[in-house]
């Protein structure tokens, strides 16, 4: 399966109104767009860049002072396009309604800062109605080496073995796509609850392949959110 990933981040004027018409705008897409398999969208379940929003912009942390730590906060808006080959996602790129939806998009969200990442997956398309899905994407250093980009996916993916609460977990990388603000690696990951997400993120196994994964990526642009599946 070929999926499109991208995650989205609110403009500060952006309100309730025009978020709801946004996430409509995605939801039609899975009928608007013939060669969509399967589509999933939604909002961040932890606060999404509300913590940013908090402060005035120039109190906020800016992303070149976050190398060790990350950005203080998830993206707001998710979407995912799984499509059975590369001219399913070709003909989708052409669609007129995906321009449609996407030039109203650009228009409450901040187009600079989407983060995108098109990736190979084995299997039926990964949405499970009402569980929770995280994702997170990375940009590899430049500096870094094929052997540290290995251990970072093998670290993720023994997750799935290691740690109790996570249902499935695959990783992904951005091979494919063709933009120059394109992801490198994707790591999916399902869970039943939020509380299960929660006790992920405090496994030791999970902190040892973030920290991993700190130092390999730019770990300062890591996209991150957390969302319900197929509800909206």
């Amino acid at each position: 399966m070929l999926r499109h990933t991208a995650l989205f981040l609110w403009r500060d004027t952006t309100n309730e109104q025009q978020k709801l018409v946004a996430l409509k705008g995605l939801a039609y897409m899975s009928y608007g767009c013939p060669s969509v398999r399967a589509l999933d969208f939604g909002t961040d379940l932890l606060g999404g860049s509300s913590p940013m929003l908090e402060f005035k912009p120039w109190k906020r942390t800016p992303p070149w002072k976050a190398r060790e730590t990350g950005l203080p906060y998830n993206w707001d808006m998710f979407l995912s396009l799984d499509f059975d080959d590369q001219q399913g996602m070709d003909d989708y790129n052409k669609d007129p309604v995906h321009h449609e939806v996407g030039t109203y998009n650009e228009s409450v969200c901040r187009p600079e800062r989407t983060s995108r990442i098109d990736w190979w997956y084995d299997g039926p398309p990964r949405i499970e109605k009402g569980l929770i899905h995280q994702v997170a994407l990375y940009l590899w250093q430049d500096e870094a080496t094929d052997t540290q980009k290995d251990d970072v996916r093998e670290a993720f993916r023994s997750l799935d073995k290691s740690v109790p609460s996570l249902k499935s977990l695959v990783t992904g990388d951005g091979t494919i796509g063709t933009l120059s603000t394109d992801y490198d690696l994707i790591v999916d990951a399902i869970f039943n609850d939020l509380d299960d997400v929660k006790a992920y993120m405090e496994h030791p196994a999970y902190k040892e392949a973030l920290a991993l994964a700190v130092g390999a990526t730019k770990n300062e642009w890591t996209a991150r959110l957390t969302h319900k599946m197929a509800s909206g």
